[in-house]
């Protein structure tokens, strides 16, 4: 074979030529690579790229990573939501764990150790023009293909995901990421990891996982898609907010629970109102005030608006004397919980001697094989030293 059909000579012409296509100077690479080693080794093609250094020139010239690889593994999209250059980095590490996760699904997939899945092939979400109609419609279309009435909680939104085929994983992100939603195009087939951030208070968490839920079920095209806090004015992101909402709370939830209520909002019952609300359904405190205004316009005086929107939601709880459970749905914050969907397709997997220690590790101890170990032994699994070696 000669020199120039190698990967390292094909993936310094790719490099090579994107560079000059984009106009991209020797400083702005050197800025996105972190060292001036970096840069001359991948710029000359001395080496390839590692997975981490194949995101980040992925995410900046917006191209699959799979094209820097030199390699013919499936096709990852990256999107222009990544922002600028701190963007890109301080989001890679999530991706490229993101991308062990898609790797460790399909092969236990193949397998076939997939679990169970609700098909939502079938199911089409809403292509009208209007952002927030779009939204409303695609959620109650969804809420009425799986036969989940307007009017009932969904309290295990990560199951219910989970339950249609997409791993979900509660993980540290960067400051201000709430979620990401990435996805992997293989033979044809689209899959999808959803990451939220594990220190967000419950009630964001599960609006950023229904805000997740819908880039996928809108399939998204060719994109890592991070819910970053800065920026939410793109159409995909308007859609999925509303999406969110009204999965979560529908209009007929919120009117029924006024009903319950009855009139004269004000004071501690408008408190106790919007307390409630927030607990039974699952929003943000937010994502509830946006729900009165769009729902119910003058179901509160105005002070009594003003008051619900600028109230912590902590201070909330409180005085309308729900802090305890408040307190016990946040008691998990901060805490990383693999998928449990993913979970136990590797580990029946691995108990067939299927995938290695290293996949599993991958989806329960964020990649650490001695993690991965300590928590199998003591759980019962039996490990061998050649896995701990190999």
């Amino acid at each position: 074979m000669a020199a120039t059909d190698t990967r390292e000579e094909r993936f310094k012409h790719t490099l090579n030529t994107l560079v000059k296509r984009e106009g991209v100077t020797s400083e702005t690479l050197l800025d996105l690579l972190g060292s001036k080693r970096t840069y001359m080794e991948l710029i000359s093609g001395t080496r390839l790229p590692s997975t981490y250094e194949a995101t980040l020139l992925s995410a900046f010239f917006q191209v699959p990573p799979g094209l820097f690889l030199q390699t013919e593994k499936p096709t990852m999209g990256v999107s222009l939501r990544l922002g600028g250059i701190e963007g890109i980095h301080d989001v890679s590490d999530a991706v490229s764990h993101a991308t062990r996760l898609l790797e460790v699904d399909r092969l236990t997939r193949e397998w076939g150790f997939a679990q169970p899945v609700t098909d939502v092939t079938s199911y089409a979400p809403s292509q009208v023009w209007h952002n927030r109609h779009a939204g409303e419609r695609t959620a109650a279309r969804l809420r009425g293909y799986l036969g989940i009435d307007e009017i009932d909680p969904i309290e295990d939104l990560t199951g219910l995901i989970e339950s249609l085929g997409f791993p979900v994983e509660y993980r540290a992100l960067p400051d201000q990421v709430h979620g990401m939603s990435v996805p992997e195009t293989y033979g044809g087939t689209i899959a999808w990891v959803i990451m939220i951030n594990s220190d967000d208070v419950w009630s964001r968490q599960r609006f950023t996982l229904a805000h997740e839920l819908c880039h996928v079920l809108q399939n998204d095209p060719g994109q890592v898609i991070v819910d970053r806090a800065s920026m939410q004015d793109l159409r995909p992101e308007r859609i999925a907010n509303s999406f969110a909402r009204h999965l979560l709370l529908p209009e007929e939830a919120l009117l029924n629970k006024l009903e319950e209520y009855g009139d004269n909002l004000t004071g501690a019952k408008a408190e106790k109102f919007l307390a409630d609300v927030i607990l039974t359904y699952g929003v943000s405190r937010d994502a509830a005030i946006i729900a009165l205004s769009e729902f119910a316009e003058g179901a509160l005086d105005e002070d009594t608006f003003q008051h619900c929107r600028t109230i912590p939601v902590g201070e909330l709880m409180r005085r309308s004397g729900n802090s305890k459970a408040w307190n016990e749905l946040n008691s998990s914050r901060g805490l990383t919980f693999p998928s449990e969907r993913l979970s136990q397709q590797v580990l029946d997997a691995y108990s067939e001697q299927l995938v290695s220690l290293q996949a599993v590790a991958d989806v329960i101890a964020d990649g650490s094989v001695d993690v991965a170990s300590v928590q199998l032994r003591e759980a019962g699994w039996e490990i061998n030293t050649a896995d701990l070696n190999g």
